[in-house]
């Protein structure tokens, strides 16, 4: 249990003090400030882990929101890989028709260079027998020109056809050499976008698993306050028991506390070394005093009353803290050794420690409080003057 929570549940016990009242129910009232300093304790454990949880949720919360983001992202990629990767199946289908139509261009090609050639080789072989020395051995002038257009209508046709088929052939290239280009770049895009892919994917991946930690760990958080919160009814419906059995206990005869303002007698020999209302600290006053003693001295109750809290607090070492009565408390701290035990009686002057430097002091010393309905009090105006 931490210090504030301890301290914590000593502040429950000072202000559960009007219904400590004095009694002969020893065990009852014992039970009662162990067990309500223990609900007190559970409560802010409690309080903790609701905290802890809230947190992760928080966390949870934020984390599924950049999933939502990274999910997102990681569809808008996909979706533009197919859309490359449809892209790139129209341009490899684009590109098999055009090598298609230039195979198809180049064997037409090929034949007419075949047929020119064969032509030629032809005319070769008449010994001569050119179209030119054909047209030039004609005697029949109608003959003459009708040999004479023919074979120009023969040349030019070829020649056409030829220089058309050519210029097919350099569409062709350049197209092919357009499509290959696009194509490298889809592929570029396309290895670009994978590679995107993979970062958002190996985030999601990470983030997920953080995700599963976060559930764990508020699984076994929720698991432990549901134990605790049952835990703190059980403490509840105990402490109401022992409510009922100590709330009428008769408070002994004797003087009043209140009646005792400036006539109490100080629970130590020694000077005051931090006063009420000091600043100890930046942001913290001292609730009581700081009295020097030596160390083993003697503590003395300031007046009789009853133990109420006997135990160790983190930052405060051994306390121990009576009630007086009429909603009067008095607390003795950084002890050496308790001598008393809660429900135990003492009376004015009895020793209930022995001063010493528990709870962190380099130099002994005791701390001293007095409170009333659970609000310090200066206990310069309740001890006797020096």
């Amino acid at each position: 249990m931490s210090a504030s929570r301890m301290w914590q549940a000593v502040a429950i016990i000072l202000m559960l003090s009007p219904m400590l009242s004095l009694g002969d129910e020893r065990e009852d009232l014992a039970e009662k400030a162990a067990r309500q300093a223990r609900l007190e304790a559970l409560t802010q454990d409690i309080k903790t882990v609701q905290a802890r949880l809230a947190e992760r949720r928080g966390e949870r919360d934020k984390l599924n929101d950049s999933l939502r983001e990274l999910e997102l992202a990681l569809a808008e990629i996909n979706r533009k890989i197919l859309a490359a990767d449809a892209a790139i199946n129209d341009l490899n289908r684009e590109l098999d028709s055009l090598l298609s139509r230039q195979r198809e261009l180049r064997s037409e090609l090929a034949q007419q260079q075949e047929h020119i050639a064969v032509a030629l080789d032809a005319a070769y072989r008449r010994g001569g027998a050119e179209p030119l020395k054909v047209i030039l051995g004609q005697q029949d002038p109608d003959l003459f020109a009708r040999n004479l257009r023919y074979y120009r209508y023969i040349a030019e046709a070829r020649r056409d056809r030829i220089l058309h088929y050519r210029a097919l052939l350099d569409d062709l290239l350049t197209v092919e050499k357009n499509i290959a280009e696009r194509e490298q770049a889809l592929v570029d895009r396309r290895a670009e976008l994978a590679r995107q892919h993979k970062v958002l994917a190996d985030s999601e991946a990470q983030r997920r698993a953080v995700l599963v930690d976060i559930e764990r760990a508020m699984d076994s958080e929720q698991a432990q306050l549901e134990e605790m919160q049952s835990q703190r009814k059980t403490l509840e419906s105990i402490l109401a028991r022992l409510e009922e059995s100590i709330q009428n206990l008769d408070i002994p005869a004797g003087t009043p506390f209140p009646k005792l303002r400036g006539k109490l007698p100080w629970p130590v020999t020694g000077r005051v070394a931090g006063a009420f209302g000091a600043r100890r600290a930046q942001s913290i006053v001292w609730k009581g005093w700081l009295i020097d003693a030596a160390e083993g001295a003697p503590v003395a109750a300031v007046h009789n009353g009853r133990v109420v809290f006997s135990d160790y607090l983190r930052g405060h070492g051994l306390v121990l803290i009576l009630d007086h009565g009429d909603n009067y408390l008095s607390l003795y701290a950084h002890n050496q050794v308790l001598l008393k035990d809660v429900g135990e009686w003492v009376k004015q002057g009895e020793a209930l420690a022995l001063a010493g430097t528990s709870g962190g002091l380099e130099d002994s010393a005791l701390y001293f409080e007095i409170r009333h309905n659970g609000q310090p009090q200066d206990p310069k105006v309740w001890l006797t003057r020096r």
